[in-house]
């Protein structure tokens, strides 16, 4: 009868061990959300599982940003709006935003300092590693070309050939813009060669053509817009030569529509198409002190910014850079 017992008892305690597993293999989780135990009926075969990932650790990052007056990015600004708006020129504001790597890429909801102060603190969080869903972001490319004929007579006509390179987002906006004019004068045209003519003469012809015929932006001092070359001193107001004055057009241009721009050219210049000489007052015409009299403020100042860089224009008989850019966005594709 003991014997018997004892045969139970053990049958009764390997059951309870089979059906409740020991507290210290039970994790917090388990409690938490208890699960209906059913009795094993078989022994089944354990499947790998791949190991969950970790969560990004959020770490904290301190940089130092200078303090001040904040404005805060909407639609429509550019960096030179901004600029104009607070009194301050471009390099300024960019001074005192190094946060901000690209000034013709800037959002709406972004924060830009618009006033020095102390440098203070400031806490911002970096996910490491940080699984997100990006956001694609498309480009486009355009190339616009425009050619005019310009008659000046006495063997001094050129045909002038304008062209646009540009890349331009999704929203329409200028990412990357490179001007160029390639400027064929009467010197430089060398006439016609007869087709009848041994192949060396027609080399001959080809290689002079060649080692002469580079466009404005190839030529670069060379071109001599400023006469420092020719009569030894700068005697434009800029004193910048006709590349210089081209790029700080193309990086003025940078975050605008195309809409944008022709906008601008319409509004800010004078019956020449050159924009408005508000950092040499004494150079506006009664005609232009009119209209430069109904700017605001911040126009008036954004046009010093620019005319203390460049003056010359973008859609005169020297060269069609306007119709250029329209046709580069008209001509645009997706980058892939």
């Amino acid at each position: 009868m003991k014997k018997t017992l004892s045969i139970v008892l053990l049958v009764s305690l390997l059951i309870s061990a089979m059906t409740f597993p020991a507290a210290a293999d039970v994790d917090a989780t388990s409690w938490a959300t208890p699960a209906t135990q059913e009795p094993p009926t078989a022994t089944p075969t354990a499947t790998p599982t791949a190991p969950t990932a970790p969560a990004p650790a959020i770490t904290a990052v301190t940089t130092s940003v200078p303090s001040g007056d904040v404005y805060t990015v909407v639609s429509g600004d550019v960096f030179w709006k901004i600029a104009a708006k607070f009194n301050m020129t471009i390099d300024e504001l960019a001074k005192l935003n190094p946060q901000v790597k690209n000034i013709s890429l800037i959002y709406v909801g972004d924060k830009l300092f618009v006033k020095a102060g102390a440098t203070v603190p400031v806490a911002t969080t970096a996910a490491t590693p940080a699984p997100a869903v990006a956001t694609e972001r498309k480009l486009y490319h355009g190339f616009g070309e425009s050619a005019n004929y310009r008659i000046r007579g006495e063997q001094k006509d050129n045909l002038n050939i304008t062209t646009a390179s540009v890349i331009f987002d999704q929203d329409g906006r200028i990412v990357d813009l490179t001007w160029d004019v390639m400027e064929i004068t009467y010197a430089l045209f060398p006439g016609w060669v007869d087709p009848a003519a041994d192949q060396a003469t027609k080399d001959a012809f080809v290689a002079s053509i060649d080692d002469v015929w580079e466009t404005k932006r190839e030529e670069g001092y060379a071109y001599d817009m400023t006469h420092l070359i020719s009569k030894g001193a700068a005697d434009n107001l800029t004193k910048k030569e006709w590349f210089e004055q081209l790029d700080y057009y193309e990086s003025f241009f940078k975050g605008m529509t195309v809409a944008e721009v022709v906008a601008w050219n319409e509004k800010y210049t004078d019956a020449n198409g050159r924009p408005y000489k508000m950092a040499y007052t004494e150079k506006l015409t009664d005609a232009d002190k009119a209209v430069t009299a109904t700017f605001t403020a911040e126009e008036a100042a954004m046009l010093v910014d620019v005319t203390t860089s460049a003056t010359m224009a973008l859609e005169d008989p020297h060269s069609h850079f306007i119709t250029a850019l329209v046709e580069a966005y008209e001509a645009r594709e997706e980058i892939k």
